[in-house]
């Protein structure tokens, strides 16, 4: 699967609620005013967007599926930030609560980049071969530091 910009790396509300264990999510939609298919579109991008942001290519990622929770966390904290998942507590707060955990299991998976002339990424760098004797080898007479 290759993450890219306006497709949802969470496919379904259904794997929402095995990431995060959100229940009652379907009922959302019921007034019609809110398509929760769009909303894990919003947060793919998000998530897509966060990533750009740290210098990374997301179309290039080969595990982006390590993304899921940061995305289902981001997509509950979109619906609290609307208020439709405040219970007791604030909207505010349970919207922070989500977005927190979006940014927990993001940071959780994110690779880290080192800073100045080391690879950022695995691919960037060349092999580094050291030679394993003391000194350089000269044919049959390096034990005698090169001369016959």
């Amino acid at each position: 699967m290759v993450f890219q910009r306006g497709q949802a790396l969470v496919p379904t509300v259904a794997r929402v609620v095995q990431l995060t264990g959100a229940q009652d999510l379907g009922n959302l939609e019921a007034s019609g005013e809110l398509s929760l298919a769009d909303l894990l579109l919003t947060a793919s991008d998000a998530v897509f967007d966060r990533l750009v942001a740290d210098g990374l290519d997301p179309a290039g990622l080969t595990n982006p599926e390590v993304y899921e929770r940061a995305v289902a966390y981001q997509f509950l904290g979109i619906l609290a930030a609307q208020a439709y998942l405040a219970g007791r507590e604030t909207a505010q707060d349970v919207a922070d609560r989500q977005f927190a955990l979006a940014d927990r299991a993001y940071e959780q998976v994110r690779p880290r980049l080192t800073q100045g002339g080391d690879p950022r990424t695995a691919g960037e760098g060349q092999p580094v071969v050291l030679n394993p004797t003391p000194s350089p080898l000269f044919g049959p007479f390096a034990h005698r530091g090169g001369r016959p």
